[in-house]
């Protein structure tokens, strides 16, 4: 205790304050010895919300003009855009992962949904906050083979992996409960009740909260609300410019692997078939939509929106038909690329092009809440990106890896390196000790939708030289993670 602190428990302020409080509490007035935090010192609340298979142009906001995202775009307009975001890994518990640790699933040990249990010795983003005396909770989706609670979520109301869009059946706190509606309704509509139930405790909080939509539901089509669905007239839907399934200048095995024959199996040759899959899918972002609507104007009504960040980001995007494809984890840009849009007070408003990683979230979020980032992370914090003076400086990444280092739903082990304007991708053959056996180089500012492939034209041979000497030392540094 200082000098100024002894003089005044000990002096006459300190006797002339405590009989004061003496005639208080005779009145009946209740008095806090210690009010609650002051405004300066009020810690804020932290909502990340996963959409999933949410690729990065299935936003009205990106520039596409069919798909209604009337409220994600609000979230745009008053927060800070990322169109530049990408995951490490495109699949669904790989990703989840990846957010929760900051870490590659090299590191992580969750690099498929087979291998999907994280590492228990790593911390994950959910403990930090707990032990900064936050409250934690989880909603949706859980999709990791750990335990929500053993993630440090004191919360959860959950369903795991594959469910249906209607009723789905749910865990709370350990108690299996089933639900009736739809599916993102359920999930919102319960993580508002946990928010008003907690109003009145001034402890922060920390959510994650995971959508179902627009993943296919558990029958593999996407069962959105019919009102919503009438208004996607399927004549009014587009074929991608990269429909066409021609693999000259693609891996040759492709042909051959899950997202393409799934893609014949869903009629995807065809142009019906394929405007119907593009209808449900947009359908069922726009009900997911709707829904995060509400958890919106839940903030809002309960005056926590000055005090809260949201970070909201896609798991991983998914195909459409482009290359022939359906599903994700190949690298082409439908399948890594997702939106992100962060925004909370003191958040600068705009659009960044800086590339953005999904174990970038972690790092964020805690450097958000001004809790220590922990330097073994893979990710980095944002939160200099956003408007807010920091340590970290204007300098940013200058490319993304991606490692996609077993097989995973057909394809065969494959990594990528992009910057702003290109991409290098090699395949490797799992049976032969790692053997190099294709690579693909796309020029993405003149080349958006990945037809062209450049690996061997001369013109190009020091940008490809450039990216090979990246990726090779990248590709080493996730091998060795993976064998340590």
């Amino acid at each position: 205790m200082n000098k100024a602190a002894r003089l005044f428990f000990t002096g006459k302020y300190f006797r002339a304050g405590v009989a004061s409080l003496g005639i208080l509490l005779l009145w009946g007035y209740e008095v806090k010895l210690f009010s609650q935090q002051s405004d300066e010192e009020k810690r804020p609340n932290v909502i990340v919300i996963y959409t999933d298979d949410h690729r990065w142009d299935a936003l009205g906001k990106s520039g596409n003009d069919i798909i209604k995202t009337p409220n994600l775009d609000k979230l745009v307009e008053s927060g800070h855009y990322f169109p530049n975001s990408f995951v490490t890994l495109s699949i669904c518990t790989p990703s989840r992962a990846a957010f929760l640790t900051g870490q590659y699933g090299s590191r992580n040990d969750v690099m498929s949904q087979s291998l999907n249990t994280i590492n228990p010795d790593i911390k994950t983003v959910a403990q930090y906050f707990l032990e900064e005396d936050y409250s934690t909770s989880v909603f949706g989706k859980w999709h990791v083979s750990n335990s929500p609670k053993s993630m440090g979520f004191e919360y959860e109301f959950y369903f795991q992996g594959l469910a249906p869009y209607w009723d789905v059946p749910v865990v709370k706190n350990g108690k299996e409960l089933e639900t009736s509606g739809f599916v993102e309704d359920v999930i919102v509509d319960n993580a508002i009740e946990y928010l008003m139930e907690s109003k009145t405790n001034e402890q922060p909080f920390f959510m994650w909260l995971n959508t179902w939509a627009p993943h296919m539901d558990i029958d593999f089509s996407w069962p959105a609300k019919g009102k919503t669905l009438s208004r996607y007239p399927i004549e009014s839907m587009e074929i991608p410019n990269n429909w066409s399934a021609d693999y000259s200048g693609k891996p040759p095995y492709i042909q051959l692997n899950r997202p393409h024959q799934r893609a014949l199996y869903y009629g995807y040759s065809k142009a019906y078939p394929l405007k119907h899959h593009i209808r449900g899918y947009y359908a069922a972002t726009t009900d997911m939509d709707a829904a995060l609507g509400k958890l919106f104007d839940a903030l809002t009504e309960m005056g926590l929106t000055e005090d809260t960040y949201i970070l909201l980001m896609g798991d991983n995007g998914w195909f459409m038909g482009e290359h022939g494809l359906t599903s994700k984890v190949l690298a082409y840009e439908e399948s890594i690329r997702v939106p992100l849009i962060v925004a909370g007070p003191e958040v600068q408003t705009g659009v960044s092009d800086h590339l953005i990683l999904n174990i970038d979230l972690m790092p964020t979020a805690l450097d958000l809440a001004s809790i220590e980032v922990p330097p073994n992370l893979h990710g980095r914090s944002f939160k200099h990106l956003l408007g807010f003076e920091t340590d970290e400086g204007e300098k940013w990444r200058e490319y993304i890896f991606y490692e996609a280092p077993v097989p995973v739903h057909g394809s065969k082990p494959h990594y990528a390196v992009r910057t702003k304007d290109w991409k290098l991708i090699q395949t490797y053959d799992e049976n032969k000790s790692g053997e190099l056996i294709f690579e693909e180089l796309y020029h993405l500012k003149n080349d958006s939708e990945e037809k062209i492939n450049l690996v061997g034209d001369e013109s190009y041979k020091d940008t490809y030289n450039y990216l090979k000497a990246i990726i090779e030392e990248k590709i080493e540094w996730s091998k060795k993670s993976i064998s340590n």
